[in-house]
């Protein structure tokens, strides 16, 4: 059983990342030929559909893995090693692919510049995702603990006072963003606010759901997408830097968030296998972060040949750059594991 669960969460992040792809590629389309952005309109609006769950299902996976048994140091030193030190290196490896793809230097030099400055924090949370993951783990583990004591071992009141706890602070978040400096808001302020995800997935893997329920609660995100699209309510961004975002949108938000990540949830249970989808969901990190240079090179340098002013051209453009990034990526991810075998090859002792 404990097999299945891990193929099928493997299947559910390789989906997500997927989708993460599908909605950046018109984005860095329409970043590298400003003149093509009425024709490229359509893929990013196509993207919105997806937009409120493929991030926060992350989150809810996350929490479904989480262990607040240990002490915090533990804790962490586990989170800094496999999110803040792995998200640096992917981000010097973004790095790199976009000054050798467009032979210029200079984004590496800024990279050592600010490691070695007083910018250095920056740097190391500039990946909007590790740093709100990072910083919601770090509230989850210190709520989830504070709740424990509270509930003195009563499950019920242990869930009443983790939830009420985190909507509180997810509360503080909304409210904080629209005062605090840009790099606050990735860093601090959505941390606040996707905490309580974690806890989702902390709830779902004590209480396990049948797939056909989850399906069932999947197919609601597509009414409540309806209703918003029918009322053209502008829910469907995170808030970095959208004002419209308030505590009145928040619960409609998350109500699109959840049973967005229902049915990808679902969908992962009924796949449960499958090769590619389990990759890529092993190496989300890799598939995520380093995507950026390689769709901001290949747009650029497609653009040098010839550029999208047609609609062929446009879909030419999102095909090739959904091609060129799966490969890349893969061989990114193939790398990885070839140095991490050999750091940890078995003893013959």
């Amino acid at each position: 059983m404990s097999q299945q669960r891990i193929t099928y969460w493997d299947v559910a992040r390789g989906l997500a990342i997927l989708l993460v792809i599908f909605y950046h590629v018109p984005l860095y389309l329409c970043i590298c030929h400003p003149a093509a952005a009425a024709l490229v309109a359509p893929h990013v609006e196509a993207g919105t559909y997806i937009l409120p769950f493929f991030m926060p299902v992350f989150f809810i996976i996350s929490g479904c893995f989480t262990k607040t048994d240990k002490n915090y140091g533990q804790f962490l030193w586990g989170d800094t090693k496999h999110l803040l030190l792995i998200g640096l290196l992917l981000s010097f490896v973004n790095v790199l692919i976009q000054s050798a793809g467009l032979r210029d230097m200079g984004a590496v030099r800024w990279f050592f510049t600010s490691l070695f400055s007083k910018h250095a924090l920056d740097l190391i949370f500039s990946n909007w995702f590790v740093s709100a993951i990072f910083f919601a783990r770090q509230i989850f583990y210190g709520i989830d603990r504070l709740s424990s004591w509270l509930s003195k071992s009563r499950q019920w009141l242990y869930w009443l006072f983790l939830f009420a706890l985190l909507v509180g602070v997810a509360i503080g978040g909304i409210l904080l963003e629209p005062h605090a400096p840009l790099n606050d808001r990735w860093y601090y302020c959505q941390g606040l606010v996707f905490a309580v995800y974690i806890a989702f997935g902390k709830l779902l893997k004590t209480f396990p759901v049948n797939k056909w329920w989850l399906l069932g609660t999947g197919c609601l995100y597509v009414l409540l997408m309806l209703f918003a699209r029918l009322n053209d309510l502008s829910t469907l961004e995170y808030g970095m830097e959208n004002i419209s975002f308030t505590l009145a949108h928040w619960p409609f938000y998350l109500l699109l968030a959840l049973t967005g990540s229902a049915l990808l949830i679902a969908i992962s249970q009924f796949i449960n296998r499958f090769a590619p989808l389990e990759f890529i969901g092993r190496h989300s990190l890799v598939f995520y972060i380093p995507q950026g240079g390689i769709l901001l090179v290949t747009a650029t340098l497609l653009g040098r040949w010839f550029l999208p002013d047609t609609t062929a051209d446009v879909w030419f453009y999102i095909v090739l750059m959904w091609i060129v990034a799966l490969i890349g990526l893969s061989l990114l991810s193939l790398l990885r594991d070839k140095i991490h075998s050999l750091f940890h090859r078995p003893s013959l002792l």
